[in-house]
């Protein structure tokens, strides 16, 4: 890692290291003034995990994915412009005027001129990584055994993890049984339209996948068991059943700025800049923006050049960008030789499994990722 800053130059602090995070220190680093700033990347662990790969990750040990798709932050400075912290944020403090400082789990205080709030979400289910770099690799093998050892698996919630996870499983385990319930009447949610959903179950169909919808399932099993009770009395046979519903966005720390700072949905309040609402000096970007879109990787891309540049830009005292938002798009694989893929574009373009294995090739993105990490 980079040195620590000895000297007088103001802090840009980036909280997060996941895909927004890491690209985002990656560039500013390039783009910071040296002699006057330094760039600090705070997160829990020591690398990324990258998530367009993950449900393969903790699928099988097929390509060896356990190696490439944890990202280290170890390439990410340049020009020595800046340095990783491991450690976990608990509270925000503001300056009188401007600036501010964070306070770490471990009693660390750091100093900021320039905040980035990019934690992500938190996941349940076989996304439910520990925050603790040590219980990363254990708690993949653990998820990896219980699919092996199950026949029928459940899962509980028919949206992008859902039902990429089923198609994972169908990659390596063709004969196992697997169900996906969901609340509504189709899979996925109405953000996108009827004809594409339909799409993505028939690929589900083709798979040997069965659907259940209109249904939930309100407690995940515990122990030894061998069927599942859905909302509506339905049995369905089990012997593993994962959560795998949307994320909830990690912004506990952030109330300490204030009642006002999020949502009910703790989802952070920000202006068209994508700083917060009440705050010139905080920006946040990802999955945790208050923003009416969906929460993917391509919108998280959009985000952090926009906060990337008006950073810059607060820097230099010129005007700001605005984040004017993402066209609705969505890339959903199933397994390594099949997808559906929607663009929110002319009359809505729907592409099929050709797109998928051309756009999502067996690293599912993660050469790009590794780039951006510095990993060339």
């Amino acid at each position: 890692m980079s040195s620590k800053k000895t000297d007088d130059r103001k802090n840009v602090v980036i909280v997060g290291g996941g895909a927004v995070g890491q690209p985002l220190a990656r560039i500013l680093s390039r783009k910071l003034n040296p002699s006057t700033h330094y760039l600090v990347l705070i997160d829990c662990r020591p690398f990324q995990i990258f998530l367009p790969p993950a449900l393969r990750l903790v699928t099988s040990d097929v390509d060896d994915l356990q190696t490439t798709s944890l990202i280290p932050h170890d390439k990410l400075f340049a020009n020595g412009v800046g340095t990783f912290i491991e450690g976990k944020v608990i509270s925000i403090q503001k300056g009188d005027s401007s600036g501010g400082s964070l306070t770490l789990e471990n009693g660390d205080v750091v100093e900021f001129e320039l905040l980035v709030l990019a934690t992500g979400s938190g996941w349940e289910g076989p996304l439910n990584f520990p925050e603790k770099k040590e219980g990363v690799i254990p708690f993949i093998e653990n998820i990896r055994q219980r699919i092996k050892d199950a026949n029928d698996i459940v899962l509980a919630g028919g949206g992008c993890v859902g039902i990429e996870l089923a198609g994972e499983i169908k990659d390596i385990y063709p004969d196992k049984n697997v169900t996906i319930v969901k609340s509504r009447d189709h899979l996925l949610t109405d953000v996108y339209p009827l004809k594409y959903r339909t799409r993505v179950e028939e690929s589900m169909l083709n798979r040997d996948v069965t659907l259940v919808l209109n249904d939930y399932i309100d407690d995940i099993p515990t122990g030894k068991y061998d069927s599942v009770k859905t909302r509506s009395g339905k049995i369905i046979k089990a012997d593993l059943v994962f959560q795998t519903r949307g994320g909830r966005p990690h912004t506990d720390f952030i109330k300490s700025l204030g009642p006002d700072v999020l949502t009910e949905r703790g989802l952070v309040k920000v202006r068209p800049t994508l700083q917060l609402a009440s705050y010139d000096d905080i920006y946040a970007a990802g999955d945790i923006v208050d923003y009416p879109e969906e929460k993917q990787l391509f919108t998280a891309n959009a985000h952090f050049r926009v906060v990337i540049a008006n950073i810059m830009a607060a820097i230099s005292r010129k005007p700001l960008r605005v984040y004017k938002g993402s066209p609705v798009m969505i890339l959903l694989t199933n397994g390594k030789r099949a997808g559906v893929s929607y663009f929110g574009i002319l009359w809505g373009i729907i592409f099929g499994d050709w797109f998928a294995r051309l756009v999502h090739p067996k690293n599912l993105l993660l050469w790009k990722a590794r780039v951006l990490a510095g990993y060339n």
